[in-house]
C-alpha cells in the first residue's frame, strides 16, 4: 500500500461488473479480489483500480465520518473537462463537490475520466464497474446513489441518469448540456449559471420543463453571478440539493421500483 502526496493511502484493486441490468455488455475485467485492508478513514483518499491487464482507473474519494453499521448515500462525481493528469478529480472533489454535499453524509467518489468524455463507452463501463465495487465494498445504501457533475461532468450526469435509471435515485447536473431521452424518470436537480458563456442555460430550462410535463420531479436552480469557469462559486447552490435529496428519499421510492 503506497502513500499519496497528501499522506493518504493509494489502494490498487481489481474491478468486476455485477449489475444485472446493464444497457451495455459487461467489461471483460481481470478477475481478482480486493486487498483485505482496514476500513478507509474519514477524509480524502486516492484510489487506483486495475482494469484488465494493462489499464487502470484512478479515483478520488471522500469518506464521511461513519457510525458502526451505518449505510450512507453514495455520490458519483464526474469532473469537468481538462487535461486528465493523475488524480485530476481530486481538485474537483475538494473545491466543489465535498463543500457542496458534505452535509449529506455520503461517500463521494470521483473517477478520473478514462475515455473521450463521460459518454464514451470506455468511461461508461469503467464507471459501472466502480459503482459495483462501491456498493460491495463500502457501507453505502444502493437505494440512495446519486450522480453529479460539472460541465463535461454535467453532460455525463444527464447521460448516466438516462442510461441507468435502475442505479441512480437522483441526478444533480451542473452547467451541463442535457442528454436525455423520452423515458427519463430519474429525479433531476439541475444547477446552471445565467451568465454561462460556454453552455447556454436555455437547453437545460427546456429539458426541465419537458420532464415536469411528464411528471418527473425536475428542479432548476439558476445561479445569477458566476460564469462557467468560476466553478468554486457553485458549491453554495450545490448545497441546496442536500435538503431536496433528503426529502426525495423520505417520500419517493426508487424509480426502478
Amino acid at each position: 500500500m503506497a502513500k499519496s502526496r497528501a499522506g493518504r493511502s493509494i489502494r490498487v484493486v481489481s474491478l468486476t461488473v455485477c449489475f444485472s441490468t446493464l444497457a451495455i455488455a459487461p467489461w471483460a475485467l481481470r478477475p481478482g479480489e480486493a486487498e483485505q485492508e482496514e476500513p478507509l478513514t474519514r477524509g480524502f483518499h486516492r484510489l487506483e483500480f486495475a482494469l484488465g491487464e494493462d489499464a487502470s482507473l484512478r479515483c478520488s474519494l471522500w469518506m464521511p465520518p461513519l457510525e458502526s453499521g451505518d449505510a450512507v448515500p453514495l455520490v458519483l462525481a464526474l469532473h469537468y473537462g481538462g487535461e486528465v493528469t493523475p488524480y485530476f478529480s481530486m481538485g474537483f472533489l475538494q473545491s466543489l463537490v465535498v463543500p457542496g454535499l458534505k452535509k449529506l453524509g455520503a461517500v463521494i467518489v470521483a473517477p478520473d475520466c478514462p475515455g473521450d468524455g463521460w459518454t464514451d463507452p470506455t468511461s461508461e463501463r469503467a464507471v459501472l464497474a466502480l459503482l459495483d465495487y462501491a456498493v460491495r465494498s463500502w457501507p453505502v445504501d444502493r437505494q440512495r446513489i446519486v450522480v453529479t457533475g460539472y460541465s463535461l461532468g454535467g453532460i455525463g450526469t444527464w447521460f448516466f441518469a438516462a442510461r441507468h435509471p435502475e442505479i441512480f435515485s437522483a441526478a444533480v447536473p451542473m452547467a451541463g448540456r442535457p442528454v436525455i431521452d423520452a423515458g427519463l424518470r430519474v429525479p433531476i436537480y439541475a444547477i446552471h449559471g445565467r451568465r454561462d458563456e460556454v453552455i447556454d442555460v436555455e437547453p437545460t430550462r427546456r429539458a426541465i420543463d419537458a420532464l415536469r410535463a411528464e411528471g418527473v420531479d425536475a428542479q432548476l436552480v439558476i445561479v445569477k453571478g458566476p460564469t462557467h469557469y468560476e466553478t468554486r462559486r457553485f458549491a453554495g447552490p450545490l448545497e441546496g440539493a442536500v435538503e431536496w435529496l433528503r426529502q426525495l428519499w423520505a417520500t419517493t421510492p426508487h424509480p426502478s421500483r
